[in-house]
């Protein structure tokens, strides 16, 4: 059930950091984190980590390139309001056959510049420039998101690890409970104390720990691979709790003191990345509605060529220098322009009922998400008050057990329930860390 658990969670992919689960942020947000509910302030690699994660995680350069991919198309966008040069030159050898004249035979030259810059496109041209300028902000947003996705995902991750381990140690000291019940059973047998079923079942009730230790051992294995593929991180992981913070935190720290307080604004990447597009669509429906109407450009050119004499073989070379306007439109275009135009506003308006139902949704996700942390904090406090019995049960049945008023299979069952207990309690707390984090990151990022 763990084990599916954090595969479940660091099965997270970037289909995600690809961008299609988006979290819309434009209503609340939360007071100042308290120090001590952030992950790396008890754990000084994952601080490291996190700090390196920019330049290590592989999705993160990806991303960077996708940046770049989007500055070349404003340069490409820009390129069509500047001037356009080209230059021409030619040779050519030609044979002429002239009436009463000599088969003749001579070569020629030609060479030319032109010219030719857009003087008014009714805001087309611009409107593509703004249209790329609005791509390439969506994709910086999109590298602030993935870069803000990652850094939560990273923490709830080692979270994830962390719980695995404290998971590997209770057991641990189990089968070293389960061991010493063995070799104790095995002695009374000597003695006459205890029969071979009573052995038998010792030794069952050891294997179970054992398949349950392999079972975690392999999951935490998993989770490192996925974490390092992930991260990019290379290094051993310690897992240092310096201070014994984390263990402070996991028994004294009230996770009631601090709650999420409201702010009038906020804003977030799914809620900006559609206001860019809607933006977007404006501009297209700007370039549809030019399309049906004259485009003016500046044109100029110089050229040279010869010029052959009428009656000799010899020529004249020519200079020549233009300047003038050229006027393109077109006058039809089988309502192209018009199924532009309205395919231009009906994605305008799709979007704009997109934006009011992701503002409805954030709000809905935020309010949840405080639920989620004031209930999480009760189950804390519950789940401690679990540990304080379990504690009680499990010292109550090791007297028992010397004194032969229970079985070991008792024992052991007490002994799981303490674990179980523990467990709860550090999963409670790791879990009001992640939401209480994934809403700090939430609401920390500034998109443009």
């Amino acid at each position: 059930m763990l084990c599916s658990y954090h595969c479940k969670s660091m099965n997270r992919t970037l289909l995600i950091l690809n961008l299609f689960f988006w979290v819309p942020g434009f209503l609340l947000s939360y007071g100042e984190l308290p120090v001590e509910q952030s992950p790396e302030a008890h754990f000084e690699e994952l601080e490291q980590i996190l700090t390196e994660l920019e330049a290590n995680a592989p999705l993160v350069g990806e991303e960077r390139e996708r940046l770049n991919e989007k500055l070349a198309g404003v340069l490409l966008a820009d390129s069509a309001h500047g001037i356009k040069l080209s230059v021409n030159l030619q040779g050519q050898s030609i044979y002429e056959d002239r009436p009463n004249q000599r088969f003749l035979q001579r070569y020629r030259f030609f060479s030319s510049a032109y010219m030719k810059k857009p003087l008014y496109h009714w805001g087309a041209i611009k409107a593509e420039s703004d249209i790329a300028r609005f791509h390439q902000t969506i994709s910086k947003n999109n590298y602030k998101f993935l870069l803000s996705e990652l850094k939560s995902i990273t923490r709830e991750s080692y979270l994830d690890m962390i719980l695995l381990r404290d998971q590997f140690k209770l057991n641990m000291d189990t089968l070293h409970v389960a061991e010493d019940g063995l070799s104790k059973i095995k002695k009374k047998k000597k003695l006459g104390l205890s029969n071979e079923l009573q052995v038998n079942q010792a030794n069952a009730i050891l294997l179970e720990r054992q398949i349950g230790l392999e079972d975690l051992n392999r999951s935490l294995r998993l989770a490192l691979f996925r974490f390092r593929e992930m991260t990019g991180w290379d290094k051993k992981l310690s897992f240092l709790d310096k201070n014994s913070s984390f263990e402070i935190l996991n028994d004294e720290y009230d996770f009631n003191s601090s709650a999420p307080k409201l702010i009038s604004s906020a804003s977030s990447f799914i809620m900006e990345k559609i206001r860019k597009e809607i933006e977007i669509e404006k501009n297209r429906l700007e370039i549809a509605n030019s399309g049906l109407k004259p485009k003016l450009n500046l044109v100029g050119g110089i050229f040279q060529d010869q010029i052959p004499l009428a009656n000799n073989a010899d020529s004249i070379f020519r200079n020549n220098i233009l300047v003038g306007v050229e006027i393109n439109w077109s006058i039809w275009d089988s309502s192209k322009s018009k199924a532009e135009k309205l395919r231009a506003f009906a994605n305008k308006r799709r979007l704009e009922m997109n934006l009011e139902r992701e503002s409805r949704s954030y709000r809905l996700e935020l309010n949840g998400m405080r639920m989620q942390l004031e209930s999480l904090a009760k189950k804390v406090r519950f789940t401690r008050e679990l540990v304080k019995v379990a504690k009680d049960r499990f010292r109550i049945s090791e007297v028992e057990l010397e004194s032969d008023r229970i079985t070991l299979d008792q024992l052991i069952e007490a002994r799981v329930s303490l674990d179980q207990a523990k467990v709860k309690r550090l999963e409670s707390i790791c879990d009001f860390l992640k939401v209480r984090n994934r809403y700090e990151e939430m609401n920390s990022v500034k998109y443009e």
